[in-house]
């Protein structure tokens, strides 16, 4: 997604950042087929998200389209985003799985967020920062390859995620002086997010790539 991101940067098009993720979201389906849910089966609740997912191709044309198609598609996305963990928690059918499913989804849509706005000047490409932190993360983690792999899912990181939503959503509005100071808020607050999930899951003092130290011999 980093490469994505540097070719989407030159090009001035989220379409890469959209073929990367897509391909990730489809590979993680692929991958872990084994574990889509407790029942071997894929699961409305796992098919809700990759919905989801296929709204986001629909970003890039409705941005051109203007702010209300782009925010109408945006709100359309979110709402459907507590339908899948309903169902899942309705039909016991929650995993693993489908939480990190749920989550790469969310990632792509705050990522593509980003990037439609920056390439449609309304902020500046730094941004494209804050929609790479959990791709960030990710790869954080996978190097320093600590006891925990994930993070905590939290009412915190929701509201922040929201927030971060909200102040790029306001940014496809003609007020960039309301909109720009609660962007760059939101954008750190966020990044504030992320250090703290890393600082509690990375134990204190290990090294990239050294053991936890907590393993068998």
């Amino acid at each position: 997604m980093l490469l994505a991101a540097a070719v989407a940067a030159g090009l001035r098009t989220p379409w890469p950042l959209l073929g990367a993720g897509g391909a990730l979201l489809a590979g993680l389906v692929v991958v872990a087929r084994r574990g889509w849910t407790p029942r071997g089966t894929f699961g409305r609740a796992n098919g809700v998200t990759i919905l989801r997912a296929g709204l986001l191709a629909g970003l890039p044309p409705a941005a051109d389209l203007g702010a209300a198609p782009l925010i109408g598609l945006c709100l359309l996305f979110l709402g459907a985003d507590g339908l899948d963990g309903w169902l899942a928690r309705r039909a016991d059918q929650t995993s693993e799985f489908g939480a990190f499913l749920d989550k790469e989804t969310d990632a792509l849509f705050l990522l593509l967020l980003c990037a439609v706005a920056a390439f449609q000047n309304r902020l500046p490409l730094w941004i494209l920062g804050a929609g790479l932190l959990r791709y960030v993360f990710v790869v954080v983690v996978f190097l320093l390859d600590p006891p925990e792999k994930t993070e905590e899912r939290s009412n915190l990181a929701r509201y922040l995620y929201g927030g971060m939503v909200t102040a790029l959503l306001l940014s496809f509005l003609p007020y960039p002086a309301v909109y720009r100071p609660l962007v760059i808020v939101a954008a750190g607050a966020l990044a504030v997010s992320f250090g703290r999930s890393l600082w509690w899951i990375v134990p204190r003092g290990q090294a990239f790539g050294e053991p936890d130290g907590r393993g068998g011999a």
